[in-house]
Parts: structure tokens; C-alpha cells; sequence
């Protein structure tokens, strides 16, 4: 028998057993969810004394998605389905939890014997065939189907001077041996459609709404750093997740479509690569480059080929609920499920990147229902009213720029969610149902770390793509420069963080350019020279880091299909005032932020002398960093 037909023999028995472990170990998660007890949410076996609260949040995490209903499809799942499988599901757990501590003694050094045997065993056989074994979806679903989870930079082509902050600022990058990769690992929680108060540790200091539930999420908060005036440089799906993978604005990497690449014509099906200058910027190629096992499971929102160098790649979007071979999903389960699967396959001698991209709380736009969150959670919020906000009038809808009319696609999907009350009621329940099962998630992966005492030499990172309307001033999703719309939450748990700023707020403007860099930063790696953003870690590793930070950000977004669907706009957004421009109307706005936080009253014809100083001012930064954004100067902002 060849050596290679000898590791693969050995290899497929190995992988049997942890397939065996991986399900009962899945399984257990998902009976302890849903019968919590007592040992569950006391245990402190291997915590770190320092942070028991947040431990104990990750703990208790496993059962905060309530109960199961019988009484009908009001989450858009087949409860029949559902309720046999969830039988199923306790019967095995009885049946193979004797097995577990059997299987628990050997199974760390028999995963480190797996990874060995595979690394010599790819080097026999063709990628293809090697990378099956491990990431094969079919594969995947017979585990889990049973489970229920400011300046310019130096520029060799010009050398110019330009400040483009009122500020002088010193954002240096520092490069390390890429010989040698540290020993951090990465972990991206990527939400997506959540406002910025689509957290309930937000309302311990802003009351509007006290009713929703991210318990793990806030435990992340109190054990790392909030960011309260996060926003993105373009609100709409595809062109924030490039900006998340390029470090760039739309301007600059110009996918203003979520099936093109940098601008050009849409293809008829995925490409069979990606552009080499997105392969150059993509932080998931440098870190791979760097050495370490990155992995991404979720939403893409735009194609992103890349088998080769993401040995875990796991792509879904766009969908709820679906069958996959015997058993019915729920896309956050499916998340939840994949990420678990990276984490116990990953291998443990080297660091890792992941993202997971939840699809959720994206609404399903195409169904009435609109958003479907699993059955398991339709007891939460059951009896609870939902606020609505104060600018979610008919009032406020009458204030928007004359072109804004009921054909806007943003008042048609108000429409279809919050034109009555009631229908906003049951739409906004859904939609915290969804968050609360994303943080859920979020506390089982974190779980899995804790378990795997990875937990402190992780940094973890939880954001979104954009915010969204919830009806204020009459429009549903994203978009437009709106505060709704553009300052999304984040939160940053950092093993180099000092144990003083743990817990507390940083009011900085952080930018979804700046995600890319600071990942990047905690790898040891120099951010290629046009990257746009910064290291968020300078905020709280460097306290001199926050006099020179950005004040003042441009925003921009395309036109979608034609200026009555989804007109173009852009903006200069400060603390103080935001200024609007609607390039296919020539239509300006300036709204007083500390007067007028909901941004209702235009104050752009204003005669105030006071008044007419800003708007000037405005206007003039506002067509320099424009013209910055759009042109080829390799620039930090």
C-alpha cells in the first residue's frame, strides 16, 4: 500500500471520530439551549478571573432563545417539521451523551495528529480532491443537519503635501517580520442591516427603547470597547462588504454593483477569480499570505472566488429558511453551525481569521412577511409594544426633498412594513427576534473559543454593513446620509487592551474603511499604501491617538437603477452638522445635529449669519475631500 493511500486510510477513520465528536458536541449545545440548568450558567471551569461576568453571559447565552411554538408557522418555518427534528434531536443527544466523555479524553491529540496527517497528505494529492474532505458542503450537512444551532501618503508617482484633516495627525504603520506571524487570532462578527441602537447595552444610556435583548453582545461591550459613533462610507450591502475587503470607498474601488467588479459590465455568472487588484488589497490574502487559517462563513454580498487561499469558504445570502438534504435551516443556525464547524477543524498551530457574515436581520425583500426569525424565538417580545420613533411620522415624511415621492423605494418598502401600526409592531418584533438570534450566535461561537481557551488570545470584533430605517421619516432600509442609515454599531474585544478601558465608550468617528487596517494591524501586517483607513486599536492602545483622529467624514452612494427609485446622494458629516448633496436633483440640506438629532429641520436657506459661516465652510471641505475620495492620491482619512 502506498504512503498516500496509508495517510488517507488513517486520515478517514481520524476524520469519522471527529465528525462522531463534532455532532455530539453540537448537539449538546442545542439540548443545553434549549433546557438550560443549573451548571450550565454557574460553571467557571477555566475562567479567567478578571472577566466572570462576561463568561457567565457566554454561558448563559446557550438558552436565550426561548422556547419552541405549536401553534403555527408565525415565524415562516414549517413547524411540523421543526418540532419532529427537535424530537429527534433530544433522543440522540441521550442516546450518544455516554459516548462524549469517552470520545473528550482523546480528541485534542487526535486533532492534532488529523492536521499533521492532512498537511502530508495535501502534498501527495491534486488541491481539488484534499480540500473536499474538509470543506465539502454536502459533507457539512450530514455533521449538522440533525443540530440546532489625513493625510496624503507617500506616493512614488507624485509627490504632493495634503492635509486633508482641520488636524495634524500621525498615522503610522508599523511592519513587522511577515516571516513570522504572531499568535493573535481574528474573529469577525459581521452583521448586517443593524442601526446603531440595535443593542441593548446603546439603551442603557439612551433609553429610547429598552426592550431589546442582546445579553452576549453587551457582555462583549462591558469586556472590551464600544464605538458610538461608528458609521459607514456607503450604505448599502455589496458596496460596504468591498469596502470591508479592498480598505477602500466605492469611489475607489467602484463595485456599485453587488455582481461587478470594479465597475465593469454585469457578468452573466460568477467570475472564475477575482480582479488582481482586489486579490492585492483583500485582508483575507494577506493574512493567508501572512500564515494565517482564514475561513469565511456567510454573506459575501458581492463574488469573491477565492477557493485557493480561503481553505473555508462556506457562501449564503439572501434566504431564511431552506432545506438542505433532510432538514430545515434557518440562515443565522446555518451561520452559527458553520462558524462552530471552522473553530473545531481549525488548525491549532497557527492563528486564524473568520468572518462570520450573518445574513440576518437583512429582510427577505421579495415575501410579504418580510422578516422570519426561527420559531424558537416567536415567544420573545410577544407581549411587549414597540416604540415608535419620533420621527416615523407623516410629518417627517413631508419634510423629505421634493423628489423623495411613493415611488422612492424606500417608501415602497415602508409600505411594506410600517404603514400601520400594526404591521410595524409585528415587523419590528421579527426584527429584534432576528438580532436577539444573532447575539445568541454570536454566544455560541464565543462558547466555542472559551471552550477551546482561545477566548483571551482572540481579537473579536462584532459590526454591520449599514444601518436602516425602522420608519423614520417614512422610509424603511438604508441608503440615504441619515444618522439611521449611516453609524452602525462596534464593539471591539482586544486581548492587548488594557483592563481600564475595558467597558467603556469612545465617541471617535470610526469608519467601515477602517476595518480592514485594523485587522490587519492585529496580525502584524502594514496595510497596503492606499488603504483609506486607520487602526481603530491606536484609540485605545494609544491615548495620544485620539487628539489627532479624524472629526469629519465624506459619504457617498450611487444612484440604483434610476433617481426616482434611489437617487445618489452625498455628505459631510461632522458631530456638529451634517451637510447633504443630492447630485441628481443639485439639491442641498444642512442639519444642525445638536438642535435638531433627528434631522428634521433644513437649515440651509437659513439667513443666521452664524448659520451661513457653516454652510460656506461646509461646502468648501465637503468638494475637497470629495475630490479627494475620487482621485488617485494615495490618502489616510
Amino acid at each position: 500500500m502506498s504512503n498516500a493511500h496509508t495517510f488517507l486510510t488513517i486520515l478517514s477513520t481520524s476524520l469519522l471520530v471527529v465528525l462522531i465528536y463534532i455532532n455530539i458536541h453540537a448537539l449538546r449545545h442545542d439540548d443545553a439551549r434549549r433546557q438550560p440548568t443549573d451548571s450550565d450558567t454557574t460553571s467557571t471551569t477555566s475562567i479567567n478571573d478578571n472577566h466572570n461576568a462576561f463568561y457567565r453571559i457566554l454561558q448563559q447565552s446557550i438558552g436565550v432563545r426561548g422556547t419552541e411554538r405549536t401553534d403555527g408557522d408565525a415565524g415562516g418555518g414549517d413547524n411540523a417539521m421543526r418540532e419532529a427534528l427537535d424530537q429527534e434531536d433530544t433522543s440522540r443527544v441521550k442516546d450518544m451523551e455516554d459516548k462524549l466523555p469517552l470520545l473528550q479524553d482523546f480528541i485534542g491529540e487526535l486533532q492534532y495528529n488529523i492536521q499533521r496527517l492532512a498537511e502530508a497528505v495535501e502534498q501527495t494529492l491534486d488541491e481539488e480532491d484534499s480540500s473536499s474532505s474538509l470543506t465539502n458542503l454536502e459533507t457539512l450537512h450530514k455533521i449538522h443537519r440533525r443540530t440546532k444551532h489625513g493625510r496624503i501618503k507617500p506616493n512614488n508617482k507624485k509627490n504632493k503635501n495634503i492635509n486633508i484633516n482641520n488636524n495634524n495627525n500621525n498615522n503610522n504603520n508599523n511592519n513587522n517580520n511577515n516571516n513570522h506571524p504572531n499568535d493573535l487570532n481574528i474573529l469577525l462578527l459581521y452583521a448586517d442591516d443593524w442601526t446603531h441602537h440595535t443593542l441593548s447595552s446603546f439603551h442603557k444610556t439612551v433609553p429610547p427603547n429598552p426592550i431589546l435583548q442582546t445579553p452576549v453582545l453587551d457582555a462583549l461591550a462591558s469586556d472590551g470597547i464600544r464605538f458610538t459613533h461608528n458609521c459607514v462610507t456607503t450604505s448599502v450591502c455589496w458596496i460596504s462588504r468591498a469596502t470591508l475587503y479592498t480598505g477602500q470607498y466605492m469611489s475607489r474601488h467602484r463595485t456599485t454593483e453587488p455582481c461587478c467588479w470594479a465597475g465593469r459590465e454585469k457578468p452573466k455568472q460568477k467570475m472564475d477569480r477575482a480582479p488582481d487588484e482586489w486579490n492585492r488589497l483583500s485582508a483575507y490574502e494577506l493574512l493567508s499570505a501572512r500564515g494565517y487559517h482564514v475561513g469565511h462563513a456567510g454573506k459575501w454580498g458581492v463574488y469573491m472566488p477565492w477557493p485557493k487561499n480561503i481553505p473555508f469558504n462556506v457562501e449564503d445570502d439572501g434566504w431564511h429558511y431552506r432545506k438542505i438534504g433532510d432538514r430545515l435551516w434557518h440562515i443565522t443556525e446555518k451561520n452559527e453551525a458553520d462558524a462552530l464547524r471552522f473553530l473545531v477543524t481549525r488548525p491549532r498551530d497557527r492563528p486564524f481569521f473568520l468572518n462570520v457574515a450573518f445574513f440576518a436581520t437583512h429582510a427577505k425583500d421579495s415575501d410579504a412577511r418580510q422578516y422570519m426569525p426561527q420559531n424558537a424565538s416567536m415567544s420573545l417580545y410577544e407581549d411587549e409594544e414597540i416604540p415608535i420613533p419620533p420621527s416615523g411620522t407623516d410629518e417627517a415624511w413631508k419634510k423629505m426633498p421634493y423628489f423623495f415621492t411613493e415611488s422612492n423605494e424606500g417608501r415602497t418598502r415602508w409600505r411594506a412594513r410600517f404603514k400601520n401600526y400594526t404591521l410595524h409592531q409585528s415587523m419590528m418584533k421579527n426584527y429584534y427576534r432576528m438580532a436577539t438570534e444573532v447575539d445568541a450566535a454570536c454566544g455560541a461561537i464565543l462558547e466555542e473559543l472559551r471552550r477551546q481557551d482561545a477566548l483571551d488570545n482572540t481579537l473579536i470584533i462584532f459590526t454591520t454593513d449599514n444601518g436602516n430605517f425602522h420608519s423614520e421619516h417614512g422610509l424603511a432600509d438604508k441608503w440615504y446620509p441619515h444618522q439611521e442609515s449611516i453609524r452602525v454599531p462596534l464593539i471591539v474585544r482586544d486581548p492587548r487592551m488594557k483592563e481600564e478601558m475595558r467597558g467603556t465608550t469612545n465617541d471617535a468617528f470610526t469608519l467601515n474603511i477602517d476595518l480592514a487596517p485594523t485587522i490587519l494591524g492585529a496580525a502584524g501586517i502594514a496595510p497596503p499604501a492606499d488603504y483609506m483607513g486607520r487602526d481603530i486599536a491606536q484609540l485605545y492602545l494609544d491615548p495620544a491617538a485620539q487628539e489627532g483622529w479624524r472629526t469629519e467624514f465624506f459619504y457617498e452612494h450611487p444612484v440604483i437603477s434610476k433617481a426616482s427609485y434611489i437617487p445618489s446622494s452625498e455628505a459631510l458629516v461632522r458631530k456638529d452638522y451634517k451637510y447633504m448633496y443630492w447630485p441628481d436633483f443639485d439639491f442641498e440640506q444642512l442639519f444642525d445635529l445638536v438642535k435638531d438629532p433627528l434631522e428634521l429641520e433644513d437649515i440651509f436657506n437659513s439667513t443666521d449669519p452664524k448659520v451661513v459661516a457653516v454652510r460656506k465652510e461646509m461646502k468648501r471641505r465637503f468638494e475637497e475631500l470629495k475630490m479627494l475620495v475620487k482621485s488617485d492620491e494615495l490618502v489616510t482619512l
